[in-house]
């Protein structure tokens, strides 16, 4: 066992240890802190799902689904304050507890601690103990040792926070399990972490490493990169650490010193020329590179900086896919509408060619909700993609024609050359058992169930290779229970990880 594995392990056996009785009452009222006026879900989302089905899917969700989108829907669902489906009389751990117990092996210790502050969570010792640990790994130290000093957990584990609180430890620092309490004591005794910690593909992990200002600067970049790209780390932590490496003229190794210097560019960059400039050269350089959604999503302050206005129309198209990226719907339809018009003035056949290969993209984020598409059209963009790679064109037409049909838009079998199935690549799809759940959930309008369900199909599926008819599913069903943003955003996430 791994060390990462090791400190989800203690997470889960805290999450064990509550007594029935004790977690039976954290499920007798709406727990979390999202409503729906800032963001949060419907109460009712989990009606007509029992309660012992949200133990199941709360339990089995990954801590770090490969989309950012379905990562967000997933976290919105655990911390939003719900009604509990009512009780079933099944064995613990209670819903309560699971929630913290996923929200922990998210690395989501802040959110964690205000849903257990808010549900007076604290005064049992293993919750407590779980939520001073996630506050440790998150780098909290402050909040942490503010509970662990006024509220009992459970042993062993409470004496090492009282020691890692005290800025010692009980004995020599070992590195067997790298939990909160360990790390503080790492780090206060100056000891190295193990190799295996700094490959850590885990959330809680991943975000102490990317916190830890003991590590070397290209350690911390590379593991943001890797965290960025799998929705653990924010963009603009990723982009303050490139920022302060050029400041700071850290030496890094030649790719990485290339992303650093693109994204402190645009960071730099005060004029409206400037900022089309470096946005300009980032596009350019990483636009077929795997870490390209990264780096956009890395620079997006600098495209919020920019207006849409005339002088600017030749970063219209980098604008647009960043945008996209965001789920910006507002800034997308501005800046397409720049692009269509300095199109049609330059009647240029080779910026008309690079809109037709964003238009698809901007019918999928609902831009206009459009309810049907012109035939000659829908030919004109898939010669595009026959064009730019006619082996690979196959399954992106397919894909195109499953995410048009998933967000609502009428494409009758036969009218258009989009093949009805894809061909020429190797692709994974989620188990058939649970995208049948996922659609019968949808039917049922059970909309927590949904979420969990979608985020559960995805997994840590590959979203470059995820069959399209698989992504069709996750997309429909969101949609019919309402998750609509959450739908389109997922669809963009995989169009722009295919290539389209």
């Amino acid at each position: 066992m791994n060390v990462s594995r090791a400190s989800l392990l203690v997470l889960a056996l805290f999450a064990g240890a509550v007594p029935a009785a004790a977690q039976a009452q954290f499920d007798d009222f709406p727990t979390g802190f999202l409503r729906p006026a800032t963001g949060g879900m419907p109460p009712d989302a989990w009606n007509g799902t029992s309660l012992a089905t949200a133990k199941r899917l709360v339990s089995a969700l990954s801590p770090a689904p490969r989309s950012r989108a379905l990562r967000d829907l997933q976290f919105k669902v655990l911390v939003s304050e719900l009604v509990t489906p009512g009780g079933d009389g099944g064995p613990p751990p209670a819903l309560f507890a699971r929630k913290v117990d996923k929200l922990a092996a998210m690395g989501e210790g802040e959110s964690l601690n205000e849903m257990v502050r808010a549900a007076g969570g604290y005064e049992d010792p293993a919750i407590a103990a779980a939520t001073v640990n996630a506050l440790m790994m998150a780098g909290e130290r402050g909040g942490a040792c503010a509970i662990a000093a006024s509220h009992p957990m459970t042993e062993p584990f409470g004496r090492r926070a009282t020691a890692a609180c005290q800025g010692g430890s009980d004995g020599a620092v070992s590195t067997a399990v790298l939990d909160g309490p360990a790390l503080a004591m790492v780090g206060a005794s100056g000891a190295r972490l193990p190799a295996s910690a700094l490959q850590s593909s885990q959330p809680p992990m991943m975000r102490a490493l990317v916190a830890n200002k003991a590590l070397p600067l290209q350690t911390r970049i590379e593991v943001a990169e890797r965290g960025e790209a799998g929705a653990i780390i924010e963009a603009t932590r990723l982009s303050d650490l490139y920022v302060q490496a050029v400041r700071e003229n850290v030496p890094l190794p030649g790719p990485m010193a290339r992303r650093a210097q693109l994204v402190a560019a645009v960071s730099n960059a005060t004029t409206g020329p400037e900022i089309v400039q470096s946005i300009a050269a980032v596009y350019a350089e990483t636009r077929n590179s795997p870490l390209f959604p990264t780096i956009a999503r890395a620079t997006a302050a600098g495209l919020l900086r920019l207006s849409p206005q005339p002088q600017f129309a030749n970063v219209a198209q980098e604008a647009i896919r960043g945008f996209l990226l965001l789920g910006d719907k507002k800034l997308t339809e501005a800046w397409v509408k720049l692009a269509v018009d300095n199109a049609l003035n330059k009647n240029d056949p080779v910026t008309i060619a690079a809109l037709d290969h964003l238009m698809p993209l901007v019918a999928v984020a609902g831009i206009d909700n459009p309810r049907s598409l012109p035939v000659e059209t829908v030919n004109r963009w898939y010669g595009v993609l026959r064009r730019d790679d006619p082996a690979r064109a196959p399954w992106r037409g397919n894909l195109l024609l499953e995410l048009f049909r998933a967000t609502g838009i009428d494409v009758p079998a036969g009218t258009t050359p989009l093949p009805e199935q894809p061909t020429g690549v190797r692709l994974v799809a989620p188990p058939a058992a649970t995208l049948q759940a996922l659609q019968a959930a949808a039917s049922g309008r059970r909309r927590a169930e949904t979420a969990l369900l979608a985020a559960l199909a995805l997994g840590e599926l590959p979203l470059e290779s995820l069959h399209p008819a698989a992504v069709g599913t996750i997309v429909r069903s969101l949609r019919i229970v309402g998750e609509d943003e959450s739908a389109r955003q997922f669809a963009i996430e995989v169009a722009i990880a295919a290539g389209l």
